[in-house]
């Protein structure tokens, strides 16, 4: 198959979304396809305008792909991104249209904002609206996956969305879940682990940090023997800034982990790893917590909401106070329930492998585009 893939996010594989794309363009053309990946900036229309990144997008997703369309002649033609909506829109229309559309989500935005909206929060650093200069136009990003002829999305939880929306009959929706890095896999869990909870991830207010601030110091209040681990919050985190100053001595903050094997041994030194994120697409760190042996507590989005609760994780039903700190403190009292969902955890992640990914991916294109080369 020919396939164009144009993404809205850069391709870099530190990050969640980066490495989700990359990897799925390096395994297809292992598999002997001919794919085409485009980056952001290659498409972004007006590059030296400071505003209304997301129109400008959706302006140059369209001309880019109009142009690979004629010199390519593509099978399929892959978006990542909601400001794929302009796009779609008019590629639909395209006359004697061989090439198929497919919307793969790294996160359906709708479905994004309906979530933040039900917490009372906006997709800010830290919650509050946007201010006058930071103003967002309305776009209809659904038209992104209505108007695309099929929908990938990172997890069951995206797809179901989906599916309730209307975006597409079920045989055009397909959900894989993220697969980890080959590295994650089959790794080696200690028998004695440190009295430490870790958090890993961006300071976020849409990654639940107001909830973790509160509930995790109450908890560590309760549970003395307890250290709280903070990774990749950022070089100019300030623990002091959100956490009672007479636990600080049991905070340890680790801003930035360049290196996936420094990564694996940090999630190897915790007991329970927390992601109390109000969203996730999918929420890979979880995974990757859960492959190194921590017990996830978690709320449930992405790949969350697929787990088995007090088998494969801890999960809070509504991710609100006090969730968070009483699935923390059964973990701690209850060393037996601690093992038992860490163990259920690293098993259920084994199976997220990027060969099953791709051949999952690759028959599923091929039955939309039958008469494609091979």
């Amino acid at each position: 198959m020919k396939i164009v893939t144009i993404s809205n996010c850069d391709l870099v594989e530190s990050q969640g979304s980066g490495y989700v794309i990359v990897n799925f363009t390096r395994g297809l053309k292992a598999l002997g396809h001919d794919v085409r990946l485009v980056r952001p900036d290659d498409c972004l229309a007006l590059p030296g305008l400071n505003k209304a990144r997301s129109l400008r997008l959706a302006w140059g997703f369209w001309r880019k792909a109009v142009r690979l369309i004629r010199d390519d002649e593509p099978d399929i033609v892959e978006f990542y991104g909601g400001e794929a909506w302009l796009a779609a829109d008019r590629l639909r229309r395209w006359p004697k249209r061989r090439f198929r559309i497919v919307a793969h989500s790294n996160g359906i935005e709708p479905f994004c904002a309906e979530i933040l909206a039900s917490h009372g929060i906006h997709n800010t650093s830290d919650g509050r609206p946007p201010r006058w200069h930071q103003g967002r136009l309305r776009l209809p990003l659904a038209r992104a996956f209505t108007q695309a002829d099929a929908i990938v999305t990172v997890s069951q939880a995206e797809a179901d969305y989906a599916l309730r929306q209307g975006m597409q009959p079920v045989e055009r929706v397909l959900a894989i879940d993220n697969a980890l890095p080959a590295e994650f896999l089959g790794l080696e869990r200690p028998a004695d682990r440190p009295k430490v909870m870790g958090y890993c991830g961006s300071w976020l207010a849409r990654k639940g940090v107001a909830l973790l601030a509160g509930d995790i110091a109450a908890a560590l209040r309760l549970a003395p023997a307890w250290r709280l681990h903070l990774v990749g919050v950022g070089r100019e985190f300030r623990p002091e800034e959100h956490f009672p100053a007479d636990l600080l001595s049991r905070i340890e903050v680790v801003g930035f982990v360049a290196e996936k094997a420094e990564l694996r041994r940090l999630y190897q030194s915790w007991s329970i790893a927390l992601m109390p994120s109000v969203y996730e697409s999918f929420g890979l760190v979880g995974a990757e917590a859960m492959a190194g042996g921590c017990a996830l507590v978690a709320a449930a989005t992405g790949f969350a909401a697929s787990l088995e609760h007090g088998r494969e994780a801890m999960l809070l039903p509504t991710g609100r106070s006090p969730e968070l700190r009483e699935a923390v403190l059964r973990l701690v009292a209850d060393e037996a329930l601690r093992r038992r969902v860490a163990d259920g955890g690293w098993q259920r992640v084994q199976q997220l492998r990027w060969d099953d990914s791709l051949r999952r991916l690759e028959a599923f294109y091929r039955g939309l585009t039958p008469a494609s080369s091979s």
